[in-house]
């Protein structure tokens, strides 16, 4: 599959597909529970009642935290580019009983968001797909754009001391960069207690980490005030803010 300054960001939705048609879940399905408590945990930190927060999911996925969000009254409303994806997380919702809603939006393209003023914008690893400079200025100004005046942004990424901080103008620069592997890796699938290649079938992970120093020089740049920000490591450096 080869990939330009539009296509890279959408090869998720590929992957999505995949990773279906061999009856698999794709990127942890359902979530962790730690990642889980982590949102709540900013979501803490904010003086608010659920039930009267409308909550937009930037990057939604299979729609786990919408479930769990809704769960905990909030009004809640999902967007993804991938339509496989969107389709597995109303499939998942209606499932669990949960009131939450889903639909297929381009973070990149303001005219296929929501035009009314969420109270909370949540972006789990959604801003870490991209990584163009301009996509990644163009989303955070789409970001503001769909958020009430004084309301709040919760973002997590992977953060890596050692990030190559300079400008990246292209997804072929990008590549040049960094070394990322644009031929793809194996789709696996658990077989007989192993795990095993699935024949003919590649998923495509790229992302772009940045510094503790480079995520607040592009944040704040951007308009954003940091209130608060948590570093944790299982198998990957991660941070989480939560800005205003």
């Amino acid at each position: 599959m080869e990939f330009d300054d539009r296509s890279y960001y959408t090869a998720y939705d590929h992957n999505y597909r995949v990773a279906y048609e061999e009856g698999l879940a794709f990127l942890g399905e359902g979530g962790s529970q730690g990642e889980l408590r982590r949102l709540k945990g900013m979501l803490g930190r904010i003086p608010h009642s659920p039930a009267e927060t409308g909550i937009l999911d930037l990057g939604c996925g299979d729609g786990t935290m919408g479930i769990f969000l809704a769960g905990l009254g909030y009004r809640y409303l999902g967007i993804d580019v991938s339509e496989a994806a969107i389709e597995r997380a109303r499939q998942r919702s209606a499932d669990a009983g949960a009131n939450a809603g889903f639909r297929v939006a381009d973070a990149l393209d303001p005219d296929t968001l929501p035009t009314s003023g969420f109270d909370i914008v949540v972006d789990c690893y959604c801003l870490h797909m991209l990584v163009v400079d301009a996509h990644r200025k163009r989303y955070l100004r789409n970001v503001r754009g769909i958020m009430r005046d004084g309301g709040y942004f919760i973002l997590f990424g992977s953060h890596n001391p050692k990030a190559n901080e300079g400008p990246v103008d292209s997804f072929a620069e990008f590549c040049r960069k960094t070394g990322a592997n644009t031929c793809g890796v194996p789709l696996l699938k658990r077989q007989e207690n192993r795990w095993r290649n699935v024949p003919g079938k590649s998923v495509f992970l790229m992302g772009r980490s940045r510094s503790l120093k480079g995520y607040r020089q592009e944040l704040t740049a951007a308009g954003f005030r940091i209130l608060y920000r948590s570093t944790y490591r299982r198998d990957r450096r991660d941070a989480g803010f939560l800005m205003r």
